[in-house]
């Protein structure tokens, strides 16, 4: 064996021990419960961690959870007992409100990416919807010619594809709720975080093991349900 393909070897174990057996909880057993807390406390939030992409769904895994917490006095309280078998899963409250639930060694490297400018703007095209809804946005912000730069030269890839066809038409009336700003010289969690500013709700970042590249990353935005 060369010490070349040695090298390959060792970095492709040393990647199967990050985040090996992680993840693997469903989304419809995870969501619900993790949206559950965060809309009791009308608060926003991320999610940041080491899962598994299965390329079979449709829907990020989440990290293993409790499915209910007890005698919890805050939502941190309770979102840290429902990640309490997590013991890589630290959460946080930010004096805005906003709720961050992150791994330890979950990397940061996209997260950090700084962004020169991402349009929300709508335009009689196939694009108009971008404003108007956040999975629109989110797809806005993974194709900034940075993001897509640095998920190249640095070999990562990206589980969800996003479209910005919304099928044509005529623009949505400025009334409705939509995102009324461009960004510029912000990093890539601040565009999610601005985006939840308009849809309250999680924006989850996961990453995950490949065997043919460095790693695979999966975003994904749901809303918290309106306050009822």
């Amino acid at each position: 064996m060369t010490c070349r393909a040695v090298i390959t070897l060792l970095l492709v174990l040393s990647a199967g021990s990050r985040g090996q057996e992680r993840g693997g909880v469903k989304a419809t057993v995870a969501l619900p419960v993790v949206i559950g807390a965060l809309g009791k406390a009308h608060a926003s939030g991320s999610l940041s961690y080491w899962g598994r992409c299965d390329i079979d769904h449709q829907l990020p895994d989440f990290p293993r959870l409790h499915p209910t917490a007890k005698n919890s006095s805050s939502t941190v309280e309770a979102l840290r007992e429902i990640f309490s078998d997590d013991p890589e899963m630290r959460v946080t409250q930010e004096p805005d409100g906003t709720i961050r639930m992150t791994e330890t060694d979950a990397p940061r490297d996209l997260l950090d990416l700084r962004i020169s400018h991402i349009s929300f703007k709508a335009a009689y095209d196939d694009s108009w919807g971008v404003p108007y809804d956040p999975r629109f946005a989110l797809a806005a912000i993974l194709k900034a010619p940075e993001v897509q730069a640095f998920m190249q030269s640095h070999d990562i890839g990206q589980q969800n594809e996003f479209a910005l066809v919304n099928g044509g038409g005529q623009v949505p009336s400025p009334n409705l709720l939509h995102i009324p700003a461009d960004l510029y010289n912000v990093t890539l969690s601040q565009a999610l975080d601005y985006v939840l500013r308009t849809f309250p709700g999680i924006w989850i970042y996961e990453n995950c093991n490949s065997v043919t590249r460095s790693r695979v990353v999966y975003f994904k935005l749901f809303e918290v349900p309106p306050r009822g």
